[in-house]
């Protein structure tokens, strides 16, 4: 039996970026995270973020909006250090949806996984 987190399924790769902390979620299939990574309390909560975006909007609306915005935003992370990955609306939105599924976790790390409590 493999690994889950809040009944989503984890799949690991052994790829040195997924190790530094990168990770990616499809719907419906799982969160793709680095061996090295799949303790990682904070990944897998943003990431399960994801998951609470898919179910609170639509797998059609996950695909079409939240997708293409979040993919974007990291080609422009590649092409400019400046750009802030976590702080686009896809990425910051997923934070709050899991903050708050979580209970407002005392622990949360707000500098690597920022939130907007308000829009």
């Amino acid at each position: 039996m493999g690994r889950n987190f809040e009944g989503v399924r984890l799949f690991t790769l052994d790829i040195r970026r997924f190790n530094r902390g990168t990770a990616c979620t499809i719907p419906g299939i799982g969160i793709f995270v680095g061996k090295k990574q799949v303790s990682n309390t904070g990944l897998l909560r943003h990431e399960f973020g994801h998951i609470l975006q898919s179910r609170q909007n639509g797998v059609l609306y996950f695909w079409m909006r939240i997708a293409p915005s979040s993919i974007w935003s990291v080609f422009l992370t590649v092409l400019d250090k400046r750009h802030k990955h976590m702080h686009t609306r896809a990425e910051w939105t997923a934070n709050r949806l899991s903050y708050d599924y979580f209970n407002r976790p005392a622990d949360w790390d707000f500098k690597r996984y920022p939130i907007q409590l308000e829009e």
